[in-house]
C-alpha cells in the first residue's frame, strides 16, 4: 500500500468515527413547527345593569367621537316608529236640496152683498138659471157664509169635496176642495148644476 492510500484511508476512518460518536452523543431531534397561540382581545363590555357579565367579541375597528354620534343617531332613526298617513276621504259635495214649492191654499173669500149681488146676477145670465134660486139655496145651506164648514161639507152651497170634485172636472176647472169656500167658485159651480137640471143636490132648501 502506498503513503498516499493509507493517508486517503486514514481521513474516511476518522470522519466515520466522528460521525458515530456525534451520533450517540446527540440523538436525532424531529423539529415540530411552533403552534403560535391566537390573542383574545377583551372589550370592554356595554353595561345595560351592574349584573350583566363581560362579553368577548371578534375584533372590530375602533370608531372616533363623530362617527359613534352618527351611528348613533341613525339607530335611533330607524328604531323610531315611523307615522302612518292617515287617508284623509275625499269630500262629498252636497247635491243641492230640491226647492219645494209651496202649495197655495186657497182662502176663504168674504163677499159683502153687493159682491155677491153681483157675482148671482152675473152667473144666472152665463148659465141661464134663475137668480133667486141661486139665492134661496145658498140661504138656505149656509145663510150666504162661504166660510161655513162642517167638516163634510163645505163652502156657501156645502159641497162635499167628493161632490166637487165630480161637477169641477165636468166644467174643466179646478178641482181643489178648498175653492169651496171661495164665493165666486161656489156659485160659479152651483149655477152649473141648475143648467144641468140637478136641483136635488140641495133637497132641502126646495
Amino acid at each position: 500500500m502506498s503513503f498516499l492510500s493509507f493517508c486517503f484511508f486514514t481521513v474516511i476512518f476518522n470522519i466515520v468515527a466522528i460521525a458515530q460518536v456525534s451520533a450517540q452523543q446527540s440523538p436525532t431531534q424531529i423539529t415540530q413547527p411552533e403552534i403560535v397561540p391566537t390573542p383574545t382581545i377583551y372589550i370592554a363590555p356595554v353595561h345595560v345593569s351592574d349584573k350583566q357579565s363581560p362579553t368577548f367579541f371578534s375584533p372590530t375597528p375602533t370608531l372616533t367621537p363623530q362617527q359613534q354620534t352618527k351611528a348613533s343617531s341613525q339607530s335611533q332613526k330607524a328604531q323610531a316608529p315611523q307615522p302612518t298617513a292617515t287617508p284623509i276621504p275625499p269630500t262629498a259635495t252636497p247635491s243641492p236640496l230640491p226647492t219645494a214649492t209651496p202649495t197655495v191654499v186657497p182662502q176663504p173669500t168674504i163677499a159683502t152683498s153687493t159682491d155677491l149681488e153681483t157675482l148671482f146676477g152675473k152667473y144666472s145670465s152665463q148659465y141661464s138659471v134663475s137668480e133667486d134660486e141661486l139665492k134661496k139655496i145658498a140661504n138656505c145651506e149656509s145663510g150666504f157664509n162661504s166660510a161655513s164648514d162642517t167638516g163634510l161639507y163645505a163652502g156657501m152651497y156645502q159641497f162635499s169635496a167628493d161632490t166637487w170634485a165630480s161637477i169641477r172636472g165636468i166644467m174643466g176647472s179646478d178641482t181643489n176642495s178648498d175653492l169651496r169656500k171661495n164665493a165666486e167658485e161656489a156659485i160659479k159651480t152651483a149655477a152649473f148644476m141648475l143648467s144641468r137640471g140637478e136641483q136635488n143636490a140641495w133637497p132641502n132648501c126646495h
